[in-house]
């Protein structure tokens, strides 16, 4: 009963401070909630802009605010992760009229925190992976796998994750027959550091056929459409791309019934000075990120961009995720999540997958391909060993 009392009176502490500390400006207020809350709060990490869960302390004072209780070996007594969602609420109104038009950024995000003291950088991203499969945990799963952007929210029950994990998703490859589609939205726009101007097999496209290549000798027989869906009337335009490259691909899976795996290939934008790159076998290699879109507003569906495949877009892109971690440390970046639907909604096994960025090497970029092709094809035919 103590107990009880104590953690009321607590609560109601933690309430009354964060309602002084709304009245402070910029810094000030940062400042306090960070002390009051390390100090009342020392097994705890500030996230805000999540959906609630019934475990989680609401503060409701004009913004979201909640507390998310970590185990003993994540304690961060002396840093708290606080990250407040400025961004306005975005109509349904202007949601409609960009139709699905936003470039996909990359950087532009708000993330779940992920705590960092839990798992040494001795003993590899695989450890990750191991800790997912005995937890399926949501919360770990959002720490430490996901970028959550500020377009879109996230609900408990959209991530089954044992389901997720174990949904059936192989594809025995069939000789001469097309099963896997790769195409570029952007195909006209992404180039990269050295590419030279004009010329294709600098651009996504080139690399789209480096990343064809690969998977056909993993066994599968690709249909790469080289199509620029933003290129229109000789400009670059990508206010449409989405709706041009879908009218495409649509026509393509009509022709070709085979095609169950789509791979919409972007090159990401970072900004300048970022240039990154993972080593595999000694060579640079660009990194890789998965992307889903989620059909969701910050306040809940978009009804007008239905996706029937949302949950096993989201279980194909975690596999691929998992068995990158497992295989190449530092391939992949966490799977970003994004508020509109990105064409994804045409099959099941539909990617959209972001390779290397503005400051990577043509060379870098193609460098990626090999190994994404082996973590693709190693999910597709189901060999992947999670034991």
């Amino acid at each position: 009963m103590k107990k009880e009392g104590k953690g009321i009176g607590v609560v109601i502490l933690v309430i009354l401070c964060l309602m002084g500390a709304e009245m402070l400006d910029g810094k000030w207020k940062e400042n306090t909630l960070q002390k009051v809350v390390t100090v009342i709060f020392e097994d705890s990490f500030l996230v805000s802009g999540l959906q609630g869960e019934e475990r989680w302390l609401q503060l409701v004072m004009g913004k979201r605010l909640y507390f998310q209780p970590i185990n003993s070996d994540q304690r961060m007594k002396s840093h708290l992760v606080y990250m407040e969602n400025n961004q306005q609420e975005t109509a349904e109104e202007e949601i409609q009229s960009s139709g699905e038009s936003s470039a996909v950024m990359g950087e532009s995000l708000v993330q779940v925190p992920e705590v960092k003291p839990v798992i040494s950088e001795t003993v590899g991203t695989a450890e990750y992976v191991k800790r997912l499969w005995e937890n399926k945990d949501v919360n770990y799963l959002w720490n430490h796998f996901y970028i959550i952007d500020s377009t879109t929210s996230v609900k408990k029950n959209l991530f089954p994750v044992e389901k997720m994990l174990t949904r059936n998703l192989t594809l025995p490859s069939q000789a001469g027959k097309k099963q896997i589609l790769i195409y570029h939205t952007h195909g006209a726009s992404e180039t990269f550091s050295d590419s030279k101007k004009n010329k294709e097999s600098d651009s996504i496209i080139g690399v789209g056929t480096t990343l064809a290549q690969e998977l056909e000798k993993q066994g599968y027989q690709v249909y790469h459409d080289k199509t620029k869906y933003d290129l229109i009337d000789g400009k670059i335009d990508r206010s449409q791309a989405y709706n041009t490259s879908l009218a495409g691909v649509e026509r393509i899976l009509k022709e070709n019934p085979d095609i169950q795996v789509t791979i919409d290939l972007h090159r990401d934008a970072v900004g300048k000075g970022k240039h990154t790159y993972s080593l595999i076998d000694g060579k640079k290699t660009a990194i890789v990120m998965f992307f889903n879109g989620m059909s969701r507003t910050k306040s809940g569906k978009i009804e007008y961009l239905n996706n029937p495949n949302l949950e096993a877009n989201l279980s194909f892109s975690l596999q691929l995720k998992c068995h990158a971690m497992e295989l190449f440390d530092g391939f992949t970046k966490p799977i970003y999540l994004k508020g509109y639907r990105y064409n994804l909604h045409i099959k099941e096994r539909a990617l959209l997958i972001e390779l290397g960025n503005e400051n990577n090497t043509v060379q870098e970029a193609k460098n990626a391909a090999e190994p994404l092709a082996k973590v693709i094809a190693d999910v597709l035919k189901g060999e992947v060993n999670h034991k």
